[in-house]
């Protein structure tokens, strides 16, 4: 389609966009349209690539984005096209990490269907991308996540091999939340990990 062009001029020639992304980026926004699956998958694909190209150029664009993007990816329990969770997943990540002043505030509204619909997705750079992006948003806002802390956690470890610098990340993040809790709350919510989930945390960062 039409959108996904407008993705892959971002990755291959932006220059060429750049000049018009007022035009494009309304546009986008407003067909993220679950209903038309096909359609709204490429939208937000493109979004997204368009925003690892501005990076916080985007900012004018991310609330409207977001107010589509939110209730998608909140609709994962409701049967919605496993891809398009995915790409929606990726392209908040990607907004939280050129944006994240912008998207963390809502993290608490969105964070369990996000980190539910990315778990299982291999490790590539848009996977990055999105967790550089969730990373970010937890730093600014640590409460956000709390009410999905252990699908926080389950998402974390669902990288096979983080890159260094995201594993860096990582570690911050889980024994940030480890002293946050008090000790005897932290001891209930550990012991009620899944054991491939202690396991995982253990070995990698002594969790």
């Amino acid at each position: 389609s039409a959108f996904a062009l407008v993705g892959d001029l971002a990755k291959s020639c932006f220059s060429t966009l750049r000049p018009v992304l007022h035009e494009y980026l309304p546009v986008l926004t407003s067909q993220l349209d679950p209903e038309y699956v096909s359609v709204c998958n490429n939208a937000s694909w493109a979004i997204g690539e368009l925003t690892v190209q501005v990076g916080s150029d985007i900012g004018p664009y991310v609330d409207a984005s977001m107010q589509r993007l939110i209730p998608i990816i909140n609709k994962y329990a409701e049967g919605v096209n496993k891809s398009l969770l995915e790409n929606t997943a990726i392209t908040i990540g990607r907004l939280g990490m050129a944006a994240p002043e912008l998207t963390a505030p809502t993290l608490e509204t969105y964070v369990q269907a996000w980190c539910i619909s990315l778990r299982n997705v291999r490790d590539d750079i848009e996977k990055e991308h999105a967790f550089v992006g969730l990373c970010k948003m937890t730093k600014i806002n640590p409460q956000g996540p709390l009410c999905a802390l252990m699908h926080l956690f389950d998402a974390i470890a669902s990288w096979s091999s983080p890159p260094e610098h995201l594993n860096e990340e990582f570690r911050q993040i889980v024994t940030g939340y480890k002293n946050m809790i008090p000790g005897d709350q932290w001891a209930q919510f550990h012991a009620a990990f899944p054991d491939y989930l202690s396991q995982r945390l253990a070995e990698r960062y002594q969790l």
